[in-house]
């Protein structure tokens, strides 16, 4: 009976949730849409890919006529060879390694029916003419929230970040379409 009681209780004082049980001495953070998040991006990825192809084909034909004997003695020794090889070999090796670090503040845009924080954000850098633009969209659990507002990159479900730059430099280092048509056709 005094059981039931304290689950009234605490039931009538809001201490108990109905979708999930808490610590009452956890530290409970309140969000709301538009709020502001700290996210720090952390991110390494490395992929390495290689394979090897190998063929080779030989062929060989070779045909021989003796001089003729008795009567046929007039006919010269002869004979008729041919020779044929191919052989392909091909090697090829992709490597991969990328990191970006960077620390950078999202709104919440949206809020979906479990709790988690649906965050999205942009940020753009200009240097010596040359924008630097990170984007970052996602979903946080609040859980996952620290207590000074941050919440790592790899806590971040569904997590598109994009780091692009825009400017002389960019456009300097890409390849010209006349190079594009040449590899493409070779």
């Amino acid at each position: 009976m005094k059981r039931l009681i304290i689950i009234v209780l605490c039931a009538w004082f809001g201490v108990l949730n109905a979708n999930m049980f808490t610590s009452l001495f956890s530290d409970h953070k309140s969000f709301a849409v538009g709020d502001i998040l700290t996210v720090e991006i952390s991110e390494q990825s490395k992929a390495t890919s290689s394979s090897q192809s190998r063929t080779g084909r030989t062929m060989d034909h070779n045909a021989t006529l003796n001089a003729g004997q008795g009567s046929l003695g007039f006919i010269p020794l002869s004979g008729v060879g041919g020779s044929s090889s191919n052989n392909f070999r091909g090697d090829a090796n992709t490597t991969r390694d990328a990191s970006l670090s960077s620390r950078m503040t999202v709104t919440i845009i949206d809020i979906d029916d479990n709790g988690n924080l649906i965050i999205k954000g942009s940020r753009i850098v200009t240097i010596n003419g040359e924008d630097e633009i990170t984007t970052l969209q996602g979903t946080v659990r609040s859980q996952d929230v620290g207590a000074n507002n941050t919440v790592n990159s790899n806590h971040i479900a569904d997590a598109r970040i994009s780091y692009t730059g825009k400017g002389p430099i960019n456009e300097g280092s890409r390849v010209g379409v006349i190079s594009r048509i040449f590899n493409f056709l070779f």
